[in-house]
């Protein structure tokens, strides 16, 4: 009995120095979060709009105008490869532009000039359906692009001979080519800016007369063609 109670009275005196070592240690702080930055991507969808400019070539050397406004909408679709995009946009736009031209009339074959008669060709909207190839780092881009350009016209013609005045023939439809390049900019994932140089040739601008006195075709070696420069936004669905 004498040793239990002397091992007792150990184990009370031990006990509480034992546990005055014991240190209780706080659970460590959690990790900081980040917030990953924004993946920036060209590959997508996009719709957007244009405005800008469009002037010189033959078609405003002929006008008597310096310039027009021209915009509108456009469409698209690019794919990146690393640091390479490619990809096609279709754009259509409206501008104020005309292109007059005068031809001498000899109707005897004498070599005198007997009249005139005079065209005018005012192109109602322009589309172009166009390829993209560019370099992008980041959040910018150059590119190149080109394709087909078709435009809606209306071209009328006048006969100094008969004093007819201007004879509306209707809207006829021009097809040629557009080349170019511009840069972009992503100002968010979803939205870019940019600006855009397009030269779009339509051919030359041939016709014919059937008016009282005049039944012939007219060819010239001016073309329907212009520079353009123009600003565009567009959203992107990646």
């Amino acid at each position: 009995m004498k040793r239990i109670a002397l091992l007792l009275a150990s184990t009370a005196f031990v006990t509480p120095a034992f546990a005055a070592d014991i240190v209780m240690q706080e659970p460590p702080a959690p990790a900081p979060v980040y917030e990953a930055a924004p993946a920036y991507t060209w590959t997508g969808f996009y719709v957007g709009g244009q405005l800008g400019g469009a002037f010189g070539g033959d078609m405003f050397d002929n006008s008597g105008d310096d310039a027009s406004l021209i915009g509108g909408a456009h469409v698209g679709y690019d794919y990146q490869m690393d640091n390479f995009v490619f990809g096609g946009v279709i754009d259509i736009s409206g501008l104020d532009a005309s292109s007059r031209q005068t031809f001498d009339i000899d109707v005897n074959g004498d070599d005198v000039t007997d009249g005139s008669v005079s065209s005018k060709t005012d192109i109602n909207f322009l589309a172009t359906a166009r390829l993209k190839a560019g370099f992008a780092w980041d959040r910018a881009m150059i590119y190149g692009t080109g394709g087909l350009a078709y435009a809606n016209v209306d071209t009328s013609v006048g006969n100094s001979l008969y004093d007819a005045g201007y004879r509306v023939r209707g809207d006829d439809d021009d097809f040629g080519y557009v080349v170019g390049g511009g840069v972009d900019f992503l100002a968010t994932k979803n939205i870019s800016v940019g600006v855009e140089y397009l030269y779009t040739n339509l051919g030359s601008n041939d016709f014919d007369v059937d008016a009282p006195g005049v039944d012939a075709d007219f060819s010239t070696s001016k073309d329907l063609d212009f520079h353009t420069v123009w600003a565009k936004a567009s959203y992107r669905f990646n």
